[in-house]
């Protein structure tokens, strides 16, 4: 069964990553999903409203939320995961542990992006060529349901 692992944070949820994996899942039926959401530290902002007790509970919460949107649009999720702060060691880690046809990696745009700035795409297809990459660039870290009119 083809096998894709799915990499983002603020934007797992985003109109593009959705997009993008639903159509994955039109031209391969029988593709199954792994969602990786790296527990990146909380920003300051973040801390001072409150708005998550911990790095690890707002990664299962955006993954468990990305699970839920994906299983309604009729994905079929194997599992979710929380990965190491550094996404480029998450995914590291679970390529020891799976074999994947592709890493679907979603990123916000250049200038916002703090994993573009890492050069986190170009660094994952240098470290695994025989893995499909594909890069999904989000407008925004806003979820497709809750998109401006």
């Amino acid at each position: 069964m083809p096998s894709y692992l799915l990499v983002a944070n603020e934007t797992a949820e985003s109109r593009e990553m959705l997009d993008a994996v639903a159509e994955i899942n039109a031209r391969d039926p029988d593709a199954e999903f792994v969602i990786v959401i790296p527990a990146t530290p909380l920003n300051l902002l973040q801390q001072f409203e409150g708005t998550a007790k911990s790095a690890r509970q707002l990664a299962a919460q955006r993954a468990q939320s990305t699970r839920r949107q994906l299983e309604s649009l009729g994905m079929r999720v194997r599992s979710t995961r929380i990965g190491n702060w550094d996404p480029f060691v998450a995914i590291e880690e679970e390529l020891v542990n799976d074999k994947y046809d592709a890493i679907v990696l979603s990123t916000l745009p250049p200038g916002a992006s703090r994993w573009l700035r890492m050069d986190l795409p170009s660094r994952v297809a240098r470290r695994h060529p025989e893995i499909r990459l594909v890069h999904v660039v989000s407008r925004s870290a806003t979820r497709a349901s809750e998109s401006p009119k």
